[in-house]
């Protein structure tokens, strides 16, 4: 009897040619049948490639051009090799076609390829990567094309990110520094702001600075009478959306304030006294000044992390310290995440409005907050208060916002709008009650559909326990411990000590490195050197740390 044999038709198949092999997958040829290497062979001899470039391989599968771009690699760059169709990373493995020793070639399985924008995150902090390339290897990348084109757009971003943070750490991290340890000699007598967490049991609005900001307020106004500036929600807004609420009547209960800069101080001109019953919630890296103007019982601080690093790690670990958050980039985003925590359960809603990322030609804020005061103070028969020179500049683009309107943003506030859609899109229970802008991903409220309470009383926040006396310890010894470090690490510095050599740069990167408000302002301070250049600079920032201390 003729013996028949059953065969799995393979998956993937190789294809002899006169140059090399090709792969065939799903009745695709995946390399040409003539010569399968010379294509990409032939674009990374072309390619020209700069120091601190990431180059992410889509679909390597038999690594024909690795061997040749590894060759023309210049210093610190990284090839990553990324196979999203599991199949053809399973055949790249049994081949033994990517098999290298070069720490230059990190290999991605398809389950890990989501989390590679974090990893690029991670790696930009040595400071060594600048940019991120794609090379198409094969033709396997029409399998997932989308999937490569959304993970190059997310590493890309993800770059970018780390070297935007970095731009406003040189430029404000030693101001954000500053302030922290200036505001800390307050921080016990203020009221925490964790006594707010789940303790709102009415609606919450949280406002910013956009038109729709003004929009809801005249539909809000037309709909309810405020009983002493009052509303029947919890009113939250961002620090220059205040003084538009002032001016309609309506007393926040709160404002949001992260600015580190003097600047700020202009959006509360006027308010201060108006606002007494206002609770200024602060980071604790903005600007102290606030705190002298609105009075220390008044305020109450978050502590929002401008930085990474172990001095960073250690102090949120403190008993004194307030919760930490994300740097959202925008106050809006910070007050929008602070209300989600006030409210008493997920099932008080909370509306936003302001939040639009976006502008009209001519008027950039709602009318009141402090770029339009300023177009207003400005303007003269040559220079009209409608700022159209922003809906033109560098950068900007026309994109559809909400019910089709045409809207102007900037990469900027996209990016914010991007963060927002991405933190709390799907919340349960929170409302866009915006009427232009940038749609935040949202559900979509009208005035007639706001849910509200009986009464319009002052919410009641808890007493706080009574432990400033061992918080006012903890936070003087903590800062009589920074004075000492940094004592020591000066007499290090200036060869006060008598060690030399290897032991005396040991003993000053104990000290140095955990510390990394001394150099994180460095335009090279992604991580701590030992280089004399870097510690002389390190020396005269001590001095400065010192005198806040």
């Amino acid at each position: 009897m003729e013996e028949i044999i059953n065969q799995k038709p393979c998956a993937v198949q190789k294809i002899e040619t006169s140059q090399g092999f090709s792969v065939s997958y799903k009745e695709h040829i995946l390399y040409s049948k003539y010569n399968p290497g010379k294509n990409i062979i032939t674009l990374v001899e072309k390619l020209q490639l700069l120091p601190g470039t990431i180059i992410l391989c889509c679909s390597p599968l038999l690594g024909y051009g690795l061997a040749e771009l590894l060759q023309k690699l210049p210093e610190n760059c990284l090839a990553i090799l990324c196979e999203a169709e599991q199949t053809l990373y399973d055949f790249s493995e049994t081949e033994g076609c990517l098999k290298t020793t070069d720490g230059r070639v990190l290999k991605i399985p398809p389950e890990k390829l989501s989390e590679l924008p974090i990893e690029i995150y991670n790696l930009a902090k040595c400071g060594l990567y600048k940019r991120v390339i794609r090379l198409d290897f094969s033709a396997g990348i029409q399998f997932n094309y989308d999937f490569y084109n959304r993970l190059f757009s997310a590493c890309s971003e993800s770059l970018m990110t780390f070297w935007k943070n970095r731009i406003t750490l040189t430029k404000f991290g030693r101001r954000y520094s500053k302030n922290l340890f200036e505001n800390l000699h307050y921080l016990t007598k203020t009221k925490p702001v964790t006594d707010f967490f789940g303790n709102i049991d009415k609606p919450i609005i949280v406002f910013g600075a956009g038109e729709s900001t003004q929009d809801l307020i005249n539909r809000l106004l037309s709909r309810y009478s405020p009983y002493n500036g009052k509303l029947p929600f919890y009113i939250l807004c961002a620090d220059t959306a205040l003084q538009p609420l002032l001016k309609n009547g309506i007393r926040p209960d709160g404002v949001f304030i992260e600015e580190a800069q003097s600047v700020i101080m202009k959006a509360f001109i006027g308010t201060l006294k108006a606002s007494d019953k206002t609770r200024i919630f602060a980071g604790l890296s903005s600007l102290p000044n606030l705190v002298h103007k609105a009075g220390v019982e008044n305020t109450s601080f978050f502590f929002t992390e401008y930085a990474e690093g172990s001095f960073f790690n250690s102090l949120k670990q403190k008993a004194f310290m307030p919760p930490a958050n994300l740097p959202f980039g925008s106050v809006g985003l910070t007050a929008v995440y602070y209300a989600l925590k006030f409210r008493k359960n997920e099932d008080i809603p909370v509306y936003v409005a302001g939040l639009d990322f976006s502008y009209s030609i001519g008027l950039t804020h709602t009318k009141g907050a402090l770029a339009h005061i300023l177009r207003l103070i400005q303007a003269n028969r040559i220079a009209p208060p409608e700022n159209y020179a922003a809906a033109y500049g560098l950068g900007t683009e026309k994109i559809s916002g909400k019910k089709g309107h045409l809207v102007i943003t900037t990469p900027t506030l996209k990016s914010y709008a991007g963060m927002f859609q991405s933190y709390f899109s799907g919340t349960k229970n929170l409302f866009d009650a915006g009427e232009s802008g940038i749609d935040l991903g949202l559900p979509k409220v009208n005035i007639d559909s706001l849910v509200t309470d009986t009464h319009c009383n002052d919410v009641e926040v808890k007493e706080a326990e009574d432990n400033s006396n061992s918080f006012e310890k903890e936070i003087s010894d903590f800062l009589t411990g920074e004075r000492g470090a940094l004592e020591e690490l000066r007499n290090l510095l200036t060869g006060k000590t008598g060690l030399k050599g290897n032991e005396l740069l040991s003993e000053i990167e104990k000290l140095a490195a955990p510390r990394e408000y001394l150099y994180l302002h460095f335009a090279d301070g992604c991580q701590f050197s030992s280089s004399q250049s870097f510690l002389n600079r390190i020396r005269t920032e001590i001095d400065f740390f010192l005198k806040i201390l």
